[in-house]
């Protein structure tokens, strides 16, 4: 019988940059414990028979010990973390890099514990958010009114996009690329790479790279289930997740690129957003969220917006 024992689940194809990274801490970890660990890892939670959301409920209830998770789907548990769900506001990886690794990360990490049964391992990198759509490339505010758009499952995301114009529309990740394909939406936003795994550009011939969100995930292990593991094996884990971090964001980075060629190869139309449409969208976008923000304490708002 092993000694450690650790489940943690995903809802990307193993061969995702998420997937890869997990597989990553998991041989870490077994080149310290050997036999004596059992790592379970279920890559796509999909697979079991259920939508990627019940993957928080799942980890919070002690079902699955740890998983990672589009962190705009935590701002109930944490409202700060709204200002990653701004489009447009951010401009690079390095500053959300900058924030995250911050002490508004530890901030955040501690606000997501105190409302919830998880304790927060880390962040990543979740993309480079851009629109694809089965019909038109976004060059316009009339093109965002012509057009349904699947989006998460974020008030931020619902607010801002239908003040752009749009129509929208939740739609869990397992039932994606059958909406897509049933025309229950025309539209979608999500980094390269997820509209490679889920076999969306096969439907989608249109990419507008508007880059509007860079997305951060939140790695989460269950409360309970942390607190019972030993203080060298939650020590080793840490490490293993630092060294982790390094590599997934590289890997996040490399992917963008990877993909961009992979699409064009293919024929895929691929069209930069116009500067001057993204500056009034951007603009449109933070005065949306205005609302929202004054729920967030004016000092972390500061030193996120002064993080670039």
């Amino acid at each position: 019988m092993s000694k450690y024992k650790i489940y943690w689940a995903g809802y990307h194809p193993e061969k995702s940059v998420q997937a890869q990274s997990i597989l990553f801490i998991k041989n870490q970890l077994e080149n310290i414990y050997g036999s004596e660990l059992d790592f379970k890892f279920v890559s796509d939670i999909g697979d079991l028979k259920y939508n990627a959301l019940d993957l928080l409920s799942l980890v919070e209830n002690g079902d699955i010990d740890c998983c990672y998770f589009y962190s705009s789907y935590l701002t109930d548990r944490a409202e700060e973390l709204n200002l990653f769900e701004i489009p447009f506001q951010i401009s690079s990886r390095k500053h959300i890099y900058k924030i995250l690794d911050s002490e508004i990360g530890q901030y955040l990490a501690e606000k997501i514990e105190k409302n919830s049964g998880y304790k927060v391992l880390g962040w990543w990198d979740n993309g480079i958010r851009h629109v694809s759509s089965n019909k038109i490339h976004i060059k316009s505010l009339e093109d965002c009114k012509k057009s349904t758009i699947r989006i998460a499952k974020n008030e931020m995301h619902k607010l801002v996009f239908e003040n752009l114009g749009f129509k929208t529309k939740f739609v869990d990740v397992k039932q994606l690329k059958s909406a897509i394909i049933n025309y229950e939406v025309d539209t979608q936003e999500n980094p390269l790479t997820n509209i490679i795994n889920y076999g969306i550009e096969n439907y989608h011939p249109y990419i507008t790279t508007t880059s509007h969100l860079f997305g951060t995930s939140i790695l989460l292990s269950n409360k309970k289930k942390y607190d019972a593991w030993s203080d060298t094996f939650k020590l080793n884990l840490s490490n293993a997740i630092k060294k982790a971090t390094k590599f997934q964001r590289k890997l996040a980075f490399d992917e963008d690129a990877r993909c961009l060629e992979y699409l064009k190869k293919k024929g895929t139309k691929i069209q930069d957003m116009d500067k001057e449409l993204r500056n009034k969208m951007k603009k449109i976008s933070l005065e949306s969220s205005l609302k929202k923000l004054e729920e967030i304490p004016k000092d972390i708002q500061e030193k996120f917006f002064s993080a670039e």
